[in-house]
């Protein structure tokens, strides 16, 4: 626990210092970037910390570590495991130079939290409380230590979109298809430039919820005949769409999730977005970034299949967040009482991911990443952690078959 009190205790200093000055002196930069040097070593010396982390260090004991293994190497990780070539090329060369798994952490950790600090400084000037934010929240622990093939690619992704606003589409699409060697689900940020909403509005986020429920009225006749239709081209993406749909989205799974998708976050990003007072370039920002995320939204409230999609407005959501806490004082008069409760539905919502149960481990989620345990600890026994993670991949809430 103490090594998240440390950061939490330096950014949360570093906010009061620093936050909402538009300039970016040398002092602010030297303590942005010890505070990202920190995370990268917190996630990549961790030992044991997270879920699918216990996986992906099984998986490393069978690496190879000889060029000419390689090319079966990634073939076989493709077409058994699902793993695109990037993830398999990234292993292989912590496996061959330096074997051990802290090598693979370090450079996951690496290539996600400065690309993640470099974001965060593009769209806000509160950068030490959106980074105090993220090293609390789900996302760092999500990016860190779960999805680590996937978060490379949402980082490459979001550094993608931000060349693509900048008018430099070409590194758009050369990222994105960098993103797709680490992960497949990155063929959705392709969508980006294709979503505009001219204003974000109550409308909008009307027509967005009707949107979602007749997605999900016609999810069953998909997740029935796709199937059929695609026949033997259907691979583990499409596989994993069709599983997660069957276990997971009755109508009430629906409708909590186009209350905490639609209602309470995407709130939270509405109301945010009249923080940034005249700055014409960053509103342009953010009613893109806002249209790819109530798209996405969309498809995961419709159809639980897309539910890993969201990952790649995560980065963005954290900054309309920080936003949104930054400015809740000044501009609480307004629409106050709709600003308390999407507040007050947030904190609940994520106190409930925290405190999920797991009853044949008698754990909880938040045990997934607390205590911490370093390359210090190698000797602690973190078996409970994968028994969870086990445990956690049978979780059938709302699922079709209680209807």
């Amino acid at each position: 626990m103490l090594p998240y009190i440390l950061f939490i205790l330096l950014t949360f200093c570093l906010s009061l210092r620093f936050d909402g000055q538009a300039e970016y002196t040398r002092t602010k930069k030297v303590w942005y970037i010890i505070v990202g040097i920190y995370l990268v070593l917190l996630a990549g010396f961790r030992n044991g910390v997270g879920g699918d982390t216990q996986q992906y260090m099984q998986d490393f004991e069978y690496v190879p570590s000889t060029w000419g293994e390689l090319n079966e190497f990634i073939s076989d990780e493709l077409i058994e495991s699902g793993y695109m070539p990037g993830w398999s090329i990234l292993v292989f060369l912590c496996k061959r130079w330096f074997d051990s798994f802290y090598a693979v952490q370090l450079a996951q950790a690496f290539i996600v939290n400065i690309g993640i600090l470099y974001l965060f400084r593009q769209y806000t000037t509160h950068i030490f409380l959106c980074t105090l934010l993220y090293g609390v929240s789900y996302v760092f622990f999500l990016f860190n230590m779960e999805v680590m093939r996937e978060a490379i690619a949402v980082v490459l992704c979001g550094i993608g979109m931000h060349s693509y606003l900048r008018g430099n589409k070409w590194k758009f699409y050369l990222f994105v298809a960098i993103s797709i060697l680490f992960h497949i689900s990155a063929l959705v940020v392709l969508l980006f430039p294709f979503v505009r909403f001219k204003q974000i509005n109550f409308k909008t986020m009307v027509l967005a919820f009707v949107a979602a429920l007749s997605l999900f009225l016609l999810s069953d006749v998909v997740v029935n005949y796709l199937p059929f239709m695609l026949g033997t081209a259907a691979n583990r993406t499409i596989e994993k769409i069709f599983l997660y749909s069957e276990i997971t989205l009755n109508l009430f799974g629906f409708l909590e999730n186009a209350i905490r998708y639609l209602v309470i976050n995407a709130g939270i990003v509405f109301f945010a977005q009249w923080s940034i007072g005249e700055d014409e370039q960053r509103q342009k920002d953010y009613t893109k970034y806002m249209s790819f995320y109530l798209i996405i939204t969309i498809l995961i409230c419709g159809f639980i299949g897309f539910s890993r999609f969201r990952n790649y407005t995560l980065i963005f959501f954290l900054i309309m967040l920080t936003e949104f806490i930054y400015h809740y004082k000044s501009q609480l008069y307004t629409n106050a009482i709709f600003k308390l409760i999407v507040l007050a539905g947030f904190v609940f919502y994520t106190g409930q991911y925290y405190m999920t149960y797991y009853p044949g481990c008698d754990g909880y989620k938040y045990e997934f990443y607390c205590p911490y345990t370093s390359i210090l600890d190698e000797n602690v026994d973190t078996s409970k952690r994968e028994d969870m993670h086990i445990e956690s991949l049978d979780n059938k809430n709302y699922s079709r078959e209680k209807n």
